[in-house]
């Protein structure tokens, strides 16, 4: 157990004395040195994008059916629609006053409150139909009962 224990512990302080030399050797300085240098590469190398790469892109979707080709275009522009409301809604809780922002809280109160009563009325009918239908036992038991009287009739 204790030479786990320091197995792993070597290990963690190799894996941290490694990325510290790494880091270190990365002066500071735009263009590829430093961690900034090293995300900038990466937002490059994501935003460069090679004419293969688009061609597969178009091969996909061409093989694609109508319906799912619909349904992503439908998707997007829900989405996009989802996204300009809530920019609305920033926009609005940006102009509000305190009195508005109020209200608006005890708008948002009287739903949540809302919906923990819906909840509790499906938990209770819920119950209701819990009580109201057979169990697996019982259905069982008049399965097997309408099986006998179906053999003493083929008799």
């Amino acid at each position: 157990m204790k030479t786990r224990m320091l197995i792993v512990t070597v290990a963690t302080l190799a894996c941290t004395a490694g990325v510290a030399v790494a880091q270190n050797t990365n002066g500071p300085g735009p263009g590829g040195s430093g961690p900034q240098g090293i995300q900038q590469n990466d937002r490059d190398r994501l935003q460069t994008s090679s004419p293969d790469l688009e061609q597969n892109r178009t091969r996909l979707r061409q093989g694609l059916p109508a319906q799912v080709k619909d349904a992503v275009q439908q998707m997007s522009q829900e989405r996009a629609k989802h996204q300009q409301q809530l920019r609305d809604k920033q926009k609005e809780v940006a102009a509000c006053t305190d009195q508005e922002r109020a209200r608006l809280r005890e708008q948002l109160r009287e739903q949540i409150k809302d919906q923990a009563r819906d909840r509790e009325q499906l938990r209770e009918r819920l119950r209701e139909l819990r009580e109201c239908l057979p169990s697996h036992q019982e259905l069982m038991e008049q399965a097997r009962e309408q099986a006998r009287n179906r053999e003493r009739r083929g008799d």
